[in-house]
């Protein structure tokens, strides 16, 4: 009952957020060019999402219990993990969307050109919030352990950049030529939540459906806080640097802590 109510406030909480940086902060900028075929684009979206679930499956069932067999130091097992997860992440979409379609970095997020600064301090100081509670609780939605600074460094393209990239940088952009800026960023929130299924059964399954379903809801809402930060900024690094507070903060305060 604890958790859930945890949950239920952290949910309340990140709606809260939403709505704060949906109407008050920033400014939506001109949507991007419309496509030509948008029926292409949506389909080009879920066939991507739909790797976005499998992948994590191979690895969570296969590759990642093989590795921790075979490499017991977490910072090299961290790092070989880099071009198995840059195979499907990023360089299939490079291709995808730069070599047959001609995208460019800056139509992916890439851009080190910030649209809105106060967004941009606003997405630093969610991490640092949602980080810092995560670590003064005790409850944080990874988890709260000692890391090596090699496998926190690491973890900063594993999993933060790789995620704002993929879920934002080309499945968001994609489903806004295809549909309009709030459609893209209520259904990229969507399934972004729904990529997480897997790893939300599995944990809290014995909690019961309730905490699932909380736990997907909430992901899904951190993609839309995600979405709206990418939108508004028209840049990757802001989420990415806000992601990887919420999740390897309180890990980083447990180090410094001793």
């Amino acid at each position: 009952m604890t958790d859930l109510l945890w949950r239920s406030g952290f949910i309340l909480a990140v709606g809260s957020l939403i709505l704060v940086l949906h109407r008050w902060i920033g400014i939506y900028p001109p949507a991007l060019p419309g496509s030509e075929r948008p029926g292409r684009d949506v389909q080009a979206a879920l066939i991507l999402w739909g790797v976005a679930v499998i992948v994590p499956v191979l690895m969570l069932v296969f590759i990642t219990p093989a590795l921790d067999r075979a490499v017991t130091n977490r910072t090299l097992n961290q790092l070989l993990q880099v071009p198995l997860r840059s195979i499907p992440y990023v360089l299939i979409p490079l291709f995808l969307l730069i070599r047959q379609r001609g995208w460019t970095t800056t139509d992916l997020g890439l851009s080190l050109k910030n649209k809105s600064r106060s967004v941009t301090f606003f997405a630093i100081l969610v991490g640092l919030g949602t980080g810092a509670i995560s670590y003064l609780t005790g409850r944080s939605n990874i988890s709260i352990q000692v890391l090596g600074w090699g496998e926190l460094l690491l973890l900063v393209y594993n999993n933060s950049f790789l995620e704002e990239f993929y879920h934002r940088g080309v499945i968001q952009s994609l489903l806004e030529r295809a549909v309009g800026q709030r459609t893209a960023i209520l259904w990229g929130g969507v399934l972004f939540g729904l990529t997480h299924v897997v790893f939300d059964v599995s944990a809290l399954m014995e909690t019961g459906i309730l905490a699932v379903l909380s736990a997907i809801l909430l992901q899904t809402m951190a993609g839309w806080l995600f979405g709206i930060i990418y939108m508004k900024t028209r840049s990757l690094w802001p989420g990415i640097g806000c992601h990887y507070l919420a999740n390897w903060l309180p890990s980083i305060l447990v180090g410094l802590a001793g």
